[in-house]
Order: structure tokens, then sequence, then C-alpha cells
């Protein structure tokens, strides 16, 4: 048998050994792109679930602006059992999520009742930040004044969204909102001159009545920030 034929019949081990590394560099790299879009893939998944929560949490919210109830003192209206007191009060956090701290607070209508169970179709609810995270506390209306509540008795307690960093929440008066009429929008900043705090302390004394607008500003650890602006006026 020539030499021609015996080199044809296998490979060298110098060619062997070239294979294989051609063989490793390519799995190499192959890992490499695996492990990248692996953690590209797993990275989304994160964002997209953020997003489904901070989208959640404005649903809710939003459900709950929408059947707001006005604040009622007791002594004000005659005809609220028990002299009940329907308040509404809200603060923004100023960058500290550390604690218990509270963020909104009010009553609201249209609860629904699809078990047919005997409760009030009136919600009183509370949100709150605690250690980073948004709480939604609820419970049914009871006919007392708010310094009687026993409010943790029966209250549900309903995680909302982790992570936060900040709620901003501003205020906008009926007073201002007759101030500045029409340019009350006005400019990317507009809410800046509205109020932090409610109910709203003036030279006038506290205003315990429903603001017209809320603007609600959330902040995540991880850079993201949303905000939604509500027209409370009735």
């Amino acid at each position: 048998m020539s030499r021609a034929s015996r080199r044809q019949g296998g490979f060298t081990l110098i060619e062997v050994v070239i294979a294989l590394a051609i063989t490793a560099v390519i799995m190499t790299f192959s890992y490499q792109s695996f492990s990248t879009a692996s953690r590209s893939a797993e990275a989304s998944a994160e964002v997209m679930a953020r997003i489904n929560d901070l989208d959640r949490t404005w649903q809710i919210l939003n459900q709950d602006a929408r059947h707001l109830l006005a604040p009622v003192n007791a002594g004000e209206d005659p005809n609220v059992p028990g002299g009940l007191r329907r308040p509404f009060r809200g603060a923004s956090l100023y960058g500290d999520t550390s604690g218990d701290r509270l963020v909104l607070q009010f009553t609201r209508s249209g609860w629904l009742n699809p078990m047919n169970r005997p409760r009030s179709d009136l919600q009183q609810v509370i949100y709150r930040i605690e250690d980073g995270t948004l709480w939604r506390d609820y419970r049914p209306e009871r006919n007392f004044i708010i310094e009687d509540w026993l409010f943790a008795e029966d209250l549900i307690q309903q995680p909302m969204l982790e992570g936060v960093s900040d709620i901003e929440v501003r205020f906008l008066s009926s007073q201002r909102a007759q101030q500045q009429g029409s340019g009350v929008l006005d400019g990317e900043d507009y809410a800046r001159d509205w109020d932090q705090v409610w109910p709203a302390t003036s030279s006038a004394g506290v205003d315990t009545s429903m603001p017209v607008a809320m603007l609600v500003r959330i902040e995540l650890e991880d850079g993201l920030t949303s905000e939604r602006l509500y027209d409370l006026a009735r």
C-alpha cells in the first residue's frame, strides 16, 4: 500500500488536535452567547415583572380614585349615622421609606359584593409604605368616628409593590385652582407648588375638604419612575 493510501485512511495526531481545538473554541463562544442570552432573558423578565406590578398598582389606585368619597367630619352631616367621620389624608415620603408611613387614607364606594355578604359597599382604605414595600390595607366602612376605629381588627393587608424608593403625592386645592384658572396645568412641573400634605394648612386654617386634583409619582429602587394625575372634582 502506498504512502498516499495510508494517509487517506485516517487522521494524523496533529489533525485531531486541531479539530479538538476548533471544537473547543466553538463551544466556548456558543456557551458565552447562550450565557449572555440567558442573562438578558432573565433581566428582561425581571423588568417586565416590575412593570406588571407597577401597572397592577396603578389599576387598583385608579379604581379607588374613581370611587373616592368626599371627607365628612363628625357633626357636619346629621344623616350620617353615629357622627361618622370619613377622612381624606395624604403625605409625600420625601425619600424616606423606612418604618411604617402613611401615604393615603380615604373612604371609597362601589366595593363589589359578588357573594352578597352582609357588609357595606363602602370601604376604608389606607396606602402605606413599610420598609420599601407599598401596602394597601382595607376593611368595610364602620359607623364610628375615626378615633374609635379598631382598624386592625378585621383589616385585610394587600402587598402592592416592592422596592419603592419614594412616593410623591401632591394635592391641588380648590382655592389654588381658582387663582390659577386655566393655567393650572401649564408647564412640565405644573404641580411644583401644590400641597404635599393633605389636609393642607393655610392662613385660612386647615382645609378639610376634598382636593380637586391629586398627582401621585412612584419611584422604584431600580430607577423606574411613573406618575398619574387624578381629577377628584365632583
